[in-house]
């Protein structure tokens, strides 16, 4: 090639890398720092640390915020004060002196745009570093770099308080902020690891994010270059059947005021909610991208927003395809499903044959097999633990445990084709089919009560099965069946699933309280997988040519075969290990002072075992051995520890409805990390309450509740009246996070918690 064509094809090549990039979409980047947000999120989880609601800590990382505010310029910045609030778990009321940061960025309109994080963590032992320091330090860099810029729409930048107890600073927000008539458009960012996972939040008990919304996060994502933006549609249709709608996150009270909102939440299968929520657990790639996205999202809509404010819809995404099925396509589905379902049992019905002698309650003997397969499957967890000595062997490394699973479910099967030529089971297919279709019809029933999302996973096996029944070819009836139960098992077993499995873990099962929480693991899981039993069994039955390879796998070569397998992948999961540094065990030391009998108790507990465990109690050392979750290590002369001192003046008067007046002062020797006073007494709730604090009614009481970290001095005035005594009980609970007696306990791969829990009770009454 001489030189005149070499450079006529550089020419070329240079021209066309031009129209190239001339044409092709432009990935540019924003001025959202990544290391300004890091350096925001180091003070928050680490140099603040937990910061539950109402704490100190919570109102230190909110002057932070506010301090951030006013150095980059902003209008406006102030705490919106929460004084008091209800319960997440119980609706009681509750005090605290919790709070919303606000920055306000006015524009050229009164038009405004809320881009919001929650700055409280879940208690005082959780750095909450990924949930959601790394929202709220998204938040304050949102804050300066949108400040560089002119902006149409006022931007409110709100951190809010006591999410983690129910939305409490967002709902508050929505109620009380002096502009909300104004808001077009919420953004929020909960949780920005960097993760491989970015979940777009959109359901509300009242509906979910406009369609234009939720397509603009898609589009804005991909037009950065970033990726992981994923819908886990079948986790979020389980939880929004749950009481509320929707997972919790800061977006839904707007979503319930009809406010276009949509929340970002990186991968919930971190160790949120775990002391392990730390920096050193997190990835920080994860606050340019989610601070990115919002960052086009309050640019792409700072014009304006579309007029459609809620979306109602099934979302499904497919690759990068995003599919927004409505409700009218979802009933119409329901509606050809059960007819699919009952067409098909009446084509089985008109073929079925009858019976000489027919078989007594099937039905049972076959839920009899279904419990033995069941019992297999779920024990074979069990049996990893008891080799590796743990109750939770599957905690950091899960996913090997979902083979383990279905291989313990082909033991159990093996085990029920031995018993089942003993029950005298019927062989007419059309009774397995019709049972196996009821099932699923009470299914379909119960679950449209609570969501008609919910309503289409039973419908999906109904019209699948159906479908297996009316097909002749048995390989794809067989294609047909396995499919069937696809649905109904990806609703559990979902993308949030090891979530609520470790959630799980937390809850105390001591004795024979963990053998009946086994019992009901397997019947509930029994009775989810019963309808794909006795669907099978029909249409093995109603096989012309008989699967000669199940009757094959059940002689006992097939039995030896499978135990042997199952045995191998016990043996091999039982040498991973349970813990790792992003999954720890965690133990608590308890400490119980009990003021009025003077006597103290020590208690370490987990809910996985305390063998191994070094602890210290005052300088003493000892060993805790054996599988044993709960050791009770000493007890204590309490009155050495005067840690609740309480002064009170009480004026009582009337005849048979005695009134109250209580001026109560309570000191604690630290910050009490919860506090609750009650009065009992009489035959009803008390009645004529006044005081300034709120409180909640009980059986013949009525209580005081403060969270979190109340001043170490209380002062309670109160007044009530008692019917049908001339007395009251004063109960007074105080728990806090400081020891009495020093406790260490030292265990690889282990974080200690420390709660002191201190009580008295007081009668008074009207004197004579």
């Amino acid at each position: 090639m001489n030189r005149r064509s070499f450079r006529s094809l550089l020419k070329i090549y240079g021209s066309c890398c031009v129209f190239f990039c001339l044409v092709s979409p432009v990935r540019a980047q924003t001025p959202f720092s990544q290391d300004s947000a890091l350096v925001y999120l180091r003070v928050l989880a680490e140099d603040i640390g937990p910061r539950p609601m109402g704490s100190p800590a919570e109102r230190e990382a909110m002057n932070y915020a506010l301090a951030k505010f006013r150095e980059f310029g902003l209008d406006e910045a102030f705490i919106m004060p929460i004084r008091e609030t209800v319960s997440s778990m119980t609706g009681a009321g509750v005090n605290t002196n919790s709070g919303i940061a606000v920055g306000v960025l006015r524009g050229a309109t009164r038009r405004i745009i809320v881009i919001g994080g929650h700055i409280d963590s879940a208690n005082p032992d959780i750095p909450g570093a990924n949930d959601d320091g790394s929202g709220s330090a998204v938040v304050i860099e949102m804050a300066r770099v949108l400040k560089q810029r002119s902006n149409e729409s006022t931007i409110v930048f709100a951190l809010f308080g006591g999410e983690e107890h129910g939305l409490r600073g967002s709902r508050h927000f929505v109620k009380h902020f002096d502009r909300m008539d104004s808001v077009v458009l919420m953004l929020q960012i909960d949780m920005a690891n960097g993760s491989d996972w970015l979940l777009p939040l959109v359901d509300a008990e009242n509906g979910s994010t406009p369609e234009w919304l939720a397509r603009a996060a898609y589009e804005e994502l991909d037009n950065l270059g970033h990726s992981g933006l994923s819908f886990p549609t079948h986790f979020y249709t389980m939880l929004e059947a749950a009481p509320g709608g929707g997972i919790g996150s800061d977006h839904q009270p707007f979503l319930e005021k009809n406010i276009p909102a949509i929340d970002f939440t990186s991968d919930v299968t971190d160790p949120i909610h775990t002391p392990q929520d730390n920096l050193q657990n997190f990835i920080p790639s994860g606050l340019k991208r989610s601070g990115d996205l919002v960052y086009r999202l309050a640019e792409r809509f700072d014009g304006g927003v579309p007029d459609e404010p809620i979306g109602r819809y099934f979302l499904i995404q497919a690759g990068s395809i995003l599919l927004f099925i409505p409700p009218l396509a979802l009933s119409l589905f329901v509606v050809i499903a059960v007819g699919a379902g009952a067409y098909s049992l009446i084509i089985m019905r008109k073929q079925r044959q009858l019976e000489n002698i027919p078989s007594k309650i099937p039905g049972l003997k076959m839920f009899l097999l279904m419990l033995i397969i069941q019992t297999c499957v779920w024990l074979s967890e069990n049996l990893v633990g008891l080799i590796a000595g743990t109750r939770f062997p599957w905690l950091s490394e899960p996913e090997g445990y979902r083979v383990l699973g279905f291989l313990g479910g082909v033991a159990g099967i093996w085990a029920s084709l031995q018993l089942a030529p003993k029950l005298n089971l019927t062989r007419v297919a059309y009774r397995y089919a019709l049972r196996s279709m009821v099932f699923l019809v009470v299914f379909l029933i119960l679950f449209s009560l609570l969501s008609l999302k919910l309503a289409v996973y039973p419908a999906s096996a109904i019209l699948l099965l159906g479908i297996a029944f009316t097909l002749r070819n048995p390989y794809f009836r067989l294609l047909a069946w396995l499919v069937s139960g696809y649905f109904m098992f990806r609703l559990i077993f979902s993308e949030g699933f090891f979530l609520f499995a470790r959630t799980m873990t937390e809850i105390p099962a001591e004795g024979a309280a963990s053998f009946y929480l086994h019992i009901f693991y397997i019947f509930f899981f029994s009775v989810w997988s019963f309808p794909f039993l006795l669907a099978f069994a029909a249409l093995y039955l109603d096989s012309h040519n008989r699967i000669s390879w199940l009757r094959a796998f059940g002689k006992p070569a097939g039995g030896i075969a499978t135990a042997v397998i199952v045995l191998g992948c016990v043996v091999y999961l039982s040498t991973i290990p349970a813990y790792s540094q992003r999954w720890k065990q965690k133990i608590t030391v308890n400490q119980s002072l009990n003021l009025d009998e003077g006597r103290g108790i020590i208690t370490v507990s987990s809910s996985d075992y305390l063998d191994g465990a070094l602890v210290s109690v005052d300088g003493r050392d000892t060993s805790l051995v054996g599988r044993e979750t709960l050791a009770r290590l000493t007890s204590f002369d309490a009155s050495q520890h005067q840690w609740v001192t309480v002064e009170r003046t009480v004026e009582a008067s009337g005849d048979s409805n005695i009134s109250f007046d209580i001026r109560l002062h309570i000191r604690t020797l630290h910050r009490p990390y919860t506090l609750s006073v009650t009065f009992a007494g009489g035959t009803g709730t008390p009645t004529d309450v006044r005081t300034p604090f709120v409180w909640s009614p009980g059986p013949n009481s009525i209580t005081f509740r403060w969270y979190s970290f109340p001043d170490t001095a209380v002062f309670l005035p109160v007044s009530f009246t008692v019917t049908g005594s001339d007395s009251v009980k004063e109960y007074i609970e105080a728990s806090f996070i400081e020891q009495p007696i020093p406790v260490s306990i030292s265990k690889e791969l282990t974080t200690v918690v420390s709660r002191t829990n201190v009580s008295r009770v007081t009668e008074y009454g009207r004197k004579e």
